[in-house]
């Protein structure tokens, strides 16, 4: 975690956590002290109002929620205005979805998520926020169809598009969308802020954006192969956009419309 002594890891930890004893459970998860038990452990969080956030043990939660509540990556590159439509592709368990509702309070929120068992978690994790945050079980794509999907753990799923008998591997079957019928199914027409983080489907939701993108006002993306940074950029450039690299995450590209 980046993190140089004891005084840094209490530190560190009491700021994302509301009690030392979440902090403490916290510190059992990521070390994988939490035996015989699957029920997902509840962490309240300070960037949620307090709201326990439920992190399954044995699984990547530990570190989606760390990247979430500490380092920050999903975060738009300016403060969003009031009532503002922001939309999470690859919402994973919930957090980013609750992060965003606790700090732009008029807003709101529309995830989508690939895995079901993520998005069964995610729909506690969002219940605190009323009807404020919405999510769907999708895969995010270039048509509408049902796709396959595989990763070595729940937080790097992706779609794969032939068998590989890579061992240690889980995964399992979704619906996919393209943004257009993401955008029809919540009803939007306009998105203050997007965050993309797909494993790799964000080349192909790329090669024709010509129809979706002219509804998104900013985004923020995280590439990853085949996908490459500067291809993207220049696509989003296309679409009258400046892009940047995010100065806090290597491998995210920030794009705001001209």
């Amino acid at each position: 975690m980046g993190i140089k002594n004891k005084f840094d890891l209490i530190s560190n930890y009491l700021s994302v956590f509301s009690n030392p004893m979440d902090a403490w459970k916290f510190r059992k998860l990521w070390k994988n002290k939490i035996n015989n038990s699957s029920a997902p452990i509840v962490l309240h969080i300070r960037e949620t109002g307090g709201k326990p956030m439920l992190c399954r043990p044995n699984t990547s939660d530990h570190g989606v929620l760390w990247d979430t509540f500490y380092h920050k990556y999903h975060l738009p590159p300016y403060k969003l205005g009031k009532n503002a439509n922001i939309l999470d592709l690859g919402a994973n368990v919930g957090y980013t979805m609750a992060h965003f509702a606790f700090l732009y309070p008029d807003a709101r929120i529309y995830g989508v998520e690939m895995d079901f068992d993520n998005v069964f978690l995610a729909q506690r994790n969002i219940s605190y926020f009323n009807d404020r945050c919405k999510i769907i079980h999708a895969a995010v794509w270039s048509e509408n169809t049902e796709i396959s999907y595989e990763g070595h753990d729940e937080n790097n799923f992706s779609i794969f598009n032939k068998i590989d008998n890579t061992v240690n591997k889980i995964g399992g079957t979704s619906p996919a969308k393209t943004l257009d019928k993401i955008l029809d199914d919540f009803s939007l027409t306009s998105i203050d802020y997007l965050k993309m983080d797909i494993e790799g489907a964000e080349k192909t939701v790329l090669e024709d954006p010509s129809k979706w993108i002219k509804n998104i006002k900013s985004m923020k993306i995280e590439i990853h192969k085949p996908a490459n940074i500067d291809d993207c950029m220049k696509i989003l450039k296309r679409y009258n956009f400046s892009c940047t690299k995010d100065n806090h995450h290597p491998s995210c590209i920030i794009a705001i419309r001209n």
